[in-house]
């Protein structure tokens, strides 16, 4: 009778003692689990990371090229549609006026705001981009102001127009545009091309 009754006793033991042992390996195996998701996650947000880092790059150096082309087209046109001669296609203090319609005081060869109004001339890249009419819409009165909003945030741009070499019917533009980086530093992006003197296509890319 004791024998049995030892024997009850020695089987409800086992039977007690296994779902501590179960619990356990499943415990561990949450752990396990657990880190191996977290380390999924941490390389897919730092996958997201660098697509964005990469994404936002391109589109900064996709518009950056836009603005320097603009000018260098810019240049081209003013030739080609006489609204400034050959002469006068320069920088400040270079400005030859001799034959022209207007009068042009020249492009600033020095970095300025990148403008997205062209100002009283009608020409961007000019000293005046930023001038603002005031509520009367008119230029060249009290009301005058200058407009950073208008500003390109985050850009300036250098226009350097010199002749080529002994060549004085031809000249080199350089576009330098200085944009902000992801990582916070300022990078240039630099754009020429030649102008010849005469209305004939001679844009360079």
């Amino acid at each position: 009778m004791r024998k049995n009754l030892s024997n009850s006793s020695h089987r409800v033991r086992s039977r007690q003692s296994r779902p501590g042992s179960e619990a356990g390996i499943t415990l561990v195996e949450m752990c396990i689990a657990i880190w191996i998701l977290s380390i999924g996650l941490l390389g897919l947000a730092g996958a997201i990371g660098f697509a964005m880092t990469v994404s936002n790059k391109g589109r900064n150096v996709t518009n950056t090229k836009m603005l320097i082309v603009s000018v260098l087209e810019e240049m081209e046109t003013l030739r080609n549609t006489d609204e400034l001669t050959f002469g006068q296609i320069a920088n400040q203090g270079q400005v030859d006026n001799t034959g022209a319609t207007k009068t042009f005081g020249g492009f600033p060869s020095d970095f300025q705001p990148v403008s997205i109004n062209p100002g009283p001339d009608g020409i961007y890249g000019t000293g005046d981009d930023l001038l603002d009419p005031g509520p009367d819409g008119k230029y060249n009165t009290s009301d005058d102001k200058i407009n950073q909003a208008w500003a390109r945030q985050g850009y300036t741009r250098q226009i350097l127009i010199t002749f080529l070499g002994n060549n004085l019917n031809l000249k080199r533009i350089q576009v330098t545009l200085r944009y902000t980086g992801n990582n916070g530093q300022n990078q240039d992006l630099v754009g020429v091309s030649y102008l010849n003197n005469d209305a004939g296509t001679n844009f360079l890319p």
